[in-house]
């Protein structure tokens, strides 16, 4: 204690007694025949090395029975406490012990139920002591399991399950009363596989465990779950390691992940139906889906498009420019782009440029964002045809109405070196 009475230290045994954390505490505010302020008059008498004995009593607000203790506080010298600095504070050690009458039996009255018959004083408080503790133990444990919104067991160091919460015996089927007492290797072997590390280790290899293992139903089936195995080693002041194991079913997840995959799969292979190239980009131009057609277009393959932007594929003048004309686009809603078809000039992989026409449609989406999906057709073979046809137009009108001196072969070759 300080000079103030203030509770500074406490053993293991003052914490098993009081059922609580009585550091920094009053301590004559534990004791119920005592006043708060009682620590003055205490202080003035004490001597140092001279023990002064003093009896108390505690009500338990329980069943009203009071049982008595005996205080003997001593006072500390500085000679005593050394030179630690972390001393300074301590002025008195107090002692409690249970109190005894003139035969050697313990003072205890229960009110109107009367004297309880003569038993040894010390086993009555150490048992009442340890009962109480017990009852305490039991009940923190459960408040925190139930508190838990996810599937929860209290698991103990030899593996038995001490309470599960609602949801746990939901997902597993059994009742409350019948998974206490398990042991919890009949749902999740892993758990019990994972206790074991950490008593080999002493714990000191896990505090916290997280992985996604079977377990299995009271029916015999098994499904995918995560598990998360926590260790606390001072649950509720108790000295025995508590595991407190939570559990997530996968099984839902595992479907709502399925029927995505398999959404994504029917939009790429209709993707991949179409023969013109395709492309779907998002608000900064990063590629979310290409088809088939594009990736045989542009030299790329499906992993090298996803997750890069776009601009990989504009020739040189408008790959620095495409990001600008995009946000231009997103803060003036002035379409430049979007939604007519342009030529442009593109580039492949191994960096040859050829001439495209670009589609390109907006998707708002429900979140607020915005998709484009830009549809790309080679306009290489077009442009041949139309020279093509310029120069069979042209060898045409020179044989119809040029001068016959002149040579129709030569007004061709006029005709070529001025289309190149």
């Amino acid at each position: 204690l300080d000079a103030e009475g203030t509770i500074v230290f406490r053993n293991k045994a003052a914490q098993l007694m009081f059922l609580t954390n009585v550091n920094q505490m009053n301590f004559c505010s534990l004791f119920s025949s005592t006043r708060g302020d009682c620590w003055d008059s205490l202080a003035k008498n004490l001597q140092a090395g001279e023990p002064s004995s003093h009896d108390v009593t505690v009500i338990d607000e329980k069943d009203g029975s009071t049982l008595g203790f005996v205080v003997s506080l001593v006072r500390i010298s500085p000679e005593m406490m050394g030179h630690d600095d972390t001393n300074n504070d301590v002025f008195a050690c107090a002692y409690v012990t249970p109190a005894h009458d003139n035969d050697g039996h313990e003072k205890v009255s229960y009110g109107s139920r009367g004297r309880l018959g003569k038993v040894d004083s010390m086993d009555r408080c150490i048992h009442k002591i340890f009962e109480d503790f017990s009852d305490h133990f039991d009940s923190h444990m459960k408040d925190v399991v139930e508190a838990c919104g996810d599937p929860m067991f209290c698991v103990f160091e030899e593996g038995t399950i001490g309470c599960a919460n609602g949801y746990a015996a939901q997902m597993f089927g059994y009742s409350r009363e019948a998974l206490a007492g398990m042991d919890i290797s009949s749902i999740c072997p892993v758990v019990r596989d994972v206790q074991k590390i950490a008593q080999c280790t002493n714990g000191s290899s896990m505090k916290h465990h997280q992985q996604k293992t079977l377990a299995f139903h009271k029916s015999g089936r098994s499904f995918n779950v995560e598990m998360c195995l926590s260790l606390n080693n001072s649950f509720a002041g108790s000295e025995e390691p508590v595991y407190f194991a939570h559990f997530k079913d996968l099984s839902a997840l595992e479907t709502h992940e399925s029927e995505l995959e398999h959404k994504d799969n029917l939009c790429q292979a209709m993707c991949n139906a179409s023969f013109d190239p395709m492309f779907s980009i998002d608000q900064t131009g990063v590629i979310l889906v290409v088809n088939d057609a594009a990736c045989n277009m542009f030299g790329y393959s499906r992993e090298e498009f996803i997750n890069n932007n776009i601009s990989m594929i504009c020739n040189e003048k408008d790959s620095h420019s495409h990001d600008k004309y995009m946000q231009r686009y997103l803060k003036t809603g002035k379409r430049r782009v979007v939604g007519i078809k342009r030529p442009l000039v593109a580039r492949r992989k191994d960096g040859s440029e050829f001439h495209i026409e670009l589609g390109v449609s907006e998707v708002n989406l429900p979140d607020g964002k915005k998709v484009f999906c830009g549809y790309v057709r080679d306009r290489t073979q077009e442009r041949l045809d139309k020279q093509m046809i310029r120069r069979r137009d042209a060898v045409i009108k020179d044989e119809f109405f040029t001068p016959k001196h002149e040579d129709a072969r030569g007004a061709m070759k006029r005709n070529l070196e001025r289309d190149q």
